[in-house]
């Protein structure tokens, strides 16, 4: 850029001006720079004037773009004399002494001239990666200059201050989205984003009840929280002291940050601040945190999660959450491993590979469905209600009564027709042990537990085998004790809230489209599909790389496994123990039938019924997801579990035996005419839960490479195979990340 004369800049006030300090006043800085020393403190001062002007310059609304240009370079010039020894002529005379006694860097302060320069002409941003560009020279360069004057010399503090700058200017552009717009024209959020999510730049106008405008604020919250725990995960413990007042003003931030997400993101034209009395709690929490140890945290750095089932996602999503890089990786053209939608192309129908019923108590996936915010894409059952039919055409139904709970299961036994009364005392006083701490022995099966405990036949067929069937997909006869009852304690006899039940309203795989690559893109992380993995090589106990089908080479720091176990089980070491493991636990089948017709065979609000006494477990309703090209008729997902035995059959034997199972329960059935069939057969969808497998499912850090994790509803997690294990066994490979750390190693720095 051509050399501008120094006299094209007006003369700034100096920092002890009234201008200056009042401006200083109205800022976040003057809570912060408390915490400094005198010198420290008055070299802020400075600095900070030189932020406010520069920016000040770029922002004034009187001014043509072509002269703040002018005026931005003449700053230039300013930053180069304070540098070479020339004649500064503004605030820049009282700039040169701070960068010499604090060996502040050239580039540094030129970098903070380019970021304001961007807000001239107002520019938009395309991707993620370019609006990074634009946050590092306004904040993140702010932040290199601050740690100096702060008088930290780690070696890792530049990446900590660019991190936190990220995290504070993130959030500074979610706060004042609707400032900006109404009175610069200014919009920050990636135009991609924006897209992705349906929101104009209109919308920012008044985006309050605005739900695309919510899902697109949410998304800018996950990637605020990823900068300021990835400034966390790099604090360095020897410069807590020196960064008092970086700490406070990112618990300033963070806190703005909780409370746009409290107020479920509804954004309006009033700034969301900070009372002076919480402003005054956070500086006092913040220093009395500072006299505490601080916690163990692995440093952030790349990660690669090796699948993108349930675990592979939630993995990923919570890997970037907690301040890692991650990109997720996917053999398949599509996400949700064994949760997957499948094309059928003769009918253009989106069909899920099997049915999955989401309960209250899942708490883990309910987790990554709301930092994901895709709960719109579920139906709510707010009470446990779930319908059963006999052969003879006797409809019952298992439902929580409107009372607290445990009575609202007690009043759901006692209106359920299935069940005799006798059948209801002894399940009730069942439930009573249950919660005085009764618990099946080691190596026991569910059958002779709740015999033990003086289950009656009617018990054993209306209830504990159908719900042993859905949960375990094992019958009751050979299926794990302690699993059912962990499964029954959870759903069953816990809370109202608990026993609630949620139905996809779209196909599996779109549950998780396009939300989990636009986080992971939100990031700089990624999803890779149609990778597979080939082969994994490892020095030292530690992966170095990976090999996929494509020939690639991927490396990372760490690596959440989150294969299946019959996929992951040819990537292991011959030999190793958990190999011998893995390859010891057996799976069991489910297969799924989708029916497409021109009759309705039952009216139900659930949108599902159970079967009992047939080998047909369930049939749900899916009507509901059929395009308009397909109106008049009715879509049926059957479900048989535990269906080892159905596998060698064609599938016109096996549609032979439905029609026959069908035409028992439904009147209807017989007078359906069934447009187009698909058997689905899912060999390995679960591991088959029975006593002896318990011994098999490996720890999450049982992995043969110490830079491994593993996880997937197959690990040892205490739940049998469920989405809600799959989730759950991600959270717990992430928790023992940390937990493996060896601080004397981590930051002997």
């Amino acid at each position: 850029m051509a050399e501008v004369s120094a006299t094209s800049l007006p003369v700034a006030p100096t920092s002890d001006s009234p201008e200056a300090v009042q401006a200083r006043k109205q800022s976040n800085l003057a809570y912060t720079l408390l915490s400094l020393d005198r010198v420290r403190r008055e070299a802020m001062n400075v600095f900070y004037d030189f932020c406010r002007i520069v920016d000040d310059i770029a922002d004034d609304p009187d001014k043509p773009d072509a002269d703040k240009a002018v005026a931005l370079n003449a700053w230039r010039n300013e930053i180069q004399a304070c540098y070479t020894g020339g004649q500064q002529l503004t605030l820049a005379a009282e700039l040169a002494p701070v960068i010499r006694d604090f060996n502040i860097r050239q580039s540094d302060l030129l970098a903070i001239v380019d970021g304001v320069s961007m807000d001239i002409g107002g520019r938009r941003y395309e991707t993620f990666e370019d609006l990074r560009q634009y946050c590092f020279g306004v904040a993140s360069a702010v932040g290199l200059v601050s740690v100096r004057i702060f008088g930290c010399t780690h070696p890792n503090i530049d990446e900590y201050a660019e991190t936190l700058g990220y995290a504070l200017q993130f959030t500074n552009i979610l706060r004042d989205v609707v400032e900006d717009y109404r009175d610069m024209g200014r919009v920050y959020l990636p135009q991609a984003e924006m897209r992705a999510f349906g929101v104009t730049e209109e919308d920012f106008a008044d985006p309050t009840d605005n739900e695309n405008c919510q899902r697109l604020f949410r998304l800018c919250h996950y990637r605020c929280k990823h900068f300021f725990n990835k400034a966390r995960r790099l604090l360095p413990p020897s410069e807590r002291q020196n960064l008092k007042a970086a700490l406070i003003m990112g618990a300033f931030y963070e806190d703005i940050l909780d409370k746009i997400a409290a107020n479920n993101f509804r954004l309006t034209g009033n700034r969301v601040r900070l009372p002076k009395r919480r402003k005054i709690q956070l500086v006092w929490r913040t220093m009395r945190e500072l006299k505490r140890p601080l916690p163990v945290r692995r440093l952030p750095g790349t990660a690669v999660v090796w699948g993108g089932g349930i675990a592979g996602i939630t993995a990923a999503i919570e890997l970037g959450q907690q301040g890692y890089t991650p990109t997720l990786l996917e053999s398949k053209a599509y996400l949700g491993g064994r949760a997957h939608s499948l094309s059928d192309a003769p009918t253009g129908l989106t069909l899920d590979n099997g049915q999955h019923i989401v309960m209250g108590c899942y708490t883990a996936f309910l987790q990554l469905v709301e930092r994901l915010g895709i709960a719109e894409k579920f139906a709510r059952q707010d009470r446990l209600c779930v319908p059963y039919v006999s052969p003879d055409g006797q409809w019952s139904e298992l439902a929580a009564s409107d009372t607290p709970a445990p009575l609202h299961l007690l009043g759901g036994l006692f209106n359920f027709g299935a069940l005799s009364s006798r059948d209801r005392v002894a399940i009730t006083a069942f439930g009573a042990k249950m919660r005085l701490g009764a618990e099946p022995a080691d190596h026991q099966t569910a059958e002779s537990w709740l015999r033990e405990h003086r289950q009656t036949d009617g018990a054993m067929r209306a209830l504990w085998e159908p719900f042993c069937v859905a949960a375990l997909n094992e019958p009751l006869k050979t299926a794990c004790a302690n699993l059912l009852y962990e499964t029954i304690r959870r759903s069953l006899f816990g809370s109202v809230n608990d026993s609630a039940i949620f139905l996809s309203k779209v196909g599996l795989t779109e549950v998780f489209e396009p939300e989990t690559e636009l986080y992971l893109n939100a990031i700089g992380g990624a999803v890779r599909r149609k990778t597979q993995i080939r082969e994994v090589i490892a020095d030292n106990d530690c992966v170095r790389t990976i090999l996929t089908s494509k020939g690639e080479e991927i490396s990372a720091d760490i690596h959440i496994s989150a294969l299946p176990w019959t996929a992951l089980r040819s990537l292991l070491p011959s030999g190793s123990a958990v190999k011998n493991r893995v390859s010891s636990i057996p799976s069991a089948a489910i297969i799924s039938i989708h029916l497409l017709g021109d009759t309705k065979l039952f009216d139900h609000p659930t949108g599902f019924v159970g079967l009992l006494d047939s080998p047909i477990h369930w049939v749900f309703d899916r009507t509901a997801t059929l395009s308009t090209e397909h109106n008049g008729k009715y879509l049926y997902a059957v479900i048989i579990s535990t269906a080892d035995d159905w596998l060698p059959q064609k599938s016109e034997q096996i549609m032979e035996r439905l029609q026959g199972e069908l035409d028992r329960f439904f009147p209807n059935a017989k007078a359906m005419t069934i447009e187009r069939s698909l058997v689905y057969k899912s060999k390995d969808a679960t591991f088959a839960a029975r006593p002896t497998t318990a011994s098999y499912r490996p720890n999450v850090d049982d992995a043969p490479w110490d830079n491994v994790w593993l996880a997937g509803d197959w690990v040892q997690t205490g739940l049998p195979a469920t989405i809600e294990s799959a989730a759950l066994s991600a959270y717990m490979a992430i928790n023992a990340l940390d937990e493996s750390v060896n601080p004397a190693i981590e930051f002997a720095i």
